[in-house]
């Protein structure tokens, strides 16, 4: 064995190591995580849209069980509870089951524009309002993956994984059985493993076959989740960082597109490439024979610290530019997040690191950004859409 070869497998089992000590002190004494949230009785029913005298009156009643409590009294809500609430008073806040999930990529090409600590959020921020939701980590990298705590490499001799069931040398099989449990009641994942990359080239190599092979080859991920899109409120997909067959599919796939854009200048220059490099490929896959229509297009500036030098200038340039496909809300800059992500977890689903009102501040300013993007989720469902709802009064008062 080289020495470089040599010197790369120590660095790598040395960083296992460190890896596996720092998850044990993080989620001591378990082997994997648990959450470890409760709601005391004016957040669980701000959750749940619901008054604290009326789940009172319910738990009363006998409608609902007690809340547990404290050895000072103090009642509280676990997050198994509110979903055991929410089937109990048929509070459904999701679609119809009529209807298709929304598949939202969350893509940009740029590294550190927060792809994967966004995703691993919104899907966490969307359990809490009680949807399920399901995370298609795309990624070979796994950050989204690693997260949700599971790790890539345990995945290596499985059989049942995205890019087993993506490579061309497979049949069509049940894509569920790519889907994995996380600590989140209504939160599932398709992980991100060892075997996506490989996905990657076999998929590359359709390119010599052409026709249906290639077709099939860029619709591999959007067949999938066809057969899923019903179980699910809303579908999470982070893409891998370059655009290749793995990016072509998330791309076939969604059916949303969600842009992380930092308020920095190279990482607003490189979004026009970025741009401009998703409108080629949208149109390869529609001379493939795969079409492609978005019901939203949004950008999310993120990571933002108005503080900083030029930022501030730059989120008014962003703006002027994006106008109304800008989020009104930019994502602050915050150590919470990243002291969270630090631990496998996110702010959603760990205690404040600093004072409990700069804690406070971050997850108030999280809502307020995935509040606007539910928004878009929800336009995309007849039963929930506002503008389709106002449309229909307007004609039935016109009539």
């Amino acid at each position: 064995m080289s020495y470089t070869v040599n010197t790369l497998r120590n660095m790598t089992r040395s960083c296992e190591m460190m890896r596996d000590r720092v998850k044990a002190v993080v989620f001591k004494p378990e082997d994997r995580k648990v959450l470890d949230i409760t709601f005391g009785p004016t957040a669980a029913a701000e959750l749940l849209g619901r008054t604290p005298e009326a789940l009172a009156k319910a738990e009363r009643e006998g409608r609902l069980s007690p809340p547990k409590q404290l050895g000072n009294g103090r009642r509280f809500y676990t997050l198994e509870d509110l979903t055991q609430i929410r089937t109990a008073l048929n509070i459904r806040p999701g679609k119809l089951a009529s209807e298709d999930a929304v598949v939202v990529a969350v893509q940009n090409f740029k590294g550190g524009v927060g792809k994967s600590t966004i995703t691993k959020h919104f899907a966490d921020f969307l359990a809490l309002q009680g949807y399920n939701v399901l995370v298609i980590d795309c990624d070979p990298q796994a950050s989204t993956t690693t997260m949700f705590d599971i790790q890539p490499e345990t995945l290596i001799d499985e059989e049942e994984t995205l890019g087993n069931f993506l490579s061309p040398r497979s049949t069509f099989d049940d894509f569920r059985k790519s889907i994995h449990d996380t600590a989140w009641p209504t939160i599932k994942i398709v992980p991100s493993s060892l075997g996506l990359q490989d996905a990657e080239w076999d998929l590359t190599a359709t390119l010599r076959e052409g026709g249906q092979a290639v077709r099939e080859g860029l619709q591999r991920l959007r067949i999938g989740i066809e057969s899923v899109k019903k179980d699910f409120d809303v579908i999470l997909l982070d893409p891998p960082p370059a655009m290749g067959f793995l990016g072509l599919n998330v791309m076939a796939a969604a059916t949303g597109m969600l842009i992380p854009v930092p308020a920095r200048q190279l990482d607003y220059l490189s979004t026009i490439h970025f741009m401009d490099t998703i409108a080629e490929n949208i149109e390869i896959l529609e001379e493939n024979g795969t079409p492609v229509d978005y019901g939203f297009i949004r950008i999310v500036c993120s990571a933002y610290s108005p503080s900083k030098p030029g930022e501030a200038d730059m989120w008014k340039m962003m703006k002027a530019t994006y106008a109304n496909f800008l989020l009104n809300q930019p994502i602050l800059a915050s150590e919470e997040i990243k002291n969270a992500t630090q631990a496998f977890r996110s702010i959603y689903e760990s205690k404040p690191s600093a004072a409990h009102s700069t804690y406070n501040r971050c997850r108030d300013n999280l809502n307020s950004v995935f509040g606007e993007v539910l928004s878009e989720i929800q336009e995309q469902w007849p039963s929930k859409s506002v503008s389709r709802q106002s449309a229909e009064m307007d004609g039935s008062v016109a009539a």
